[in-house]
């Protein structure tokens, strides 16, 4: 009878921990609708750190700061046409707790572009990309 009872209160125990480790992952955002016009890139930042975000452009020696994104939110800018020049861009988020940055790497992009740049949970995991 003790056994019995103690398996009643062992069992669901042990299964809230198992699956404690198998959080599941955030869902992808939904790529929001973009209809950039011709004459400019549009950014979208999706902020999955849980932190605010400063997001900088740089391109050709220059730094433009783009915006602030808060945590679990996504947020649109557009990227001024002279940044755009004849080289690549790289975006930048930096946290605000000033832990690593984060950095896109250079994108050759041109008018009418969209570039999703996701912050991930672990700064590591972050990616940008240029839609096609």
């Amino acid at each position: 009878m003790r056994r019995a009872r103690w398996l009643l209160v062992a069992v669901p125990i042990a299964a809230g921990f198992a699956c404690a480790h198998h959080r599941a992952a955030p869902a992808p955002p939904a790529q929001a609708e973009v209809v950039p016009d011709d004459s400019t890139v549009v950014l979208v930042v999706t902020n999955y750190y849980p932190l605010t975000v400063d997001v900088y452009a740089g391109a050709s020696g220059t730094s433009y700061r783009m915006g602030t994104v808060s945590p679990g939110i996504v947020s649109q800018f557009k990227l001024r046409h002279s940044m755009l020049g004849n080289g690549t861009v790289e975006f930048v988020a930096e946290p605000a707790d000033g832990a690593h940055t984060v950095r896109s790497g250079e994108l050759l992009l041109k008018p009418g572009d969209v570039v999703d740049f996701v912050i991930a949970a672990h700064l590591l995991h972050s990616t940008a990309t240029v839609r096609p």
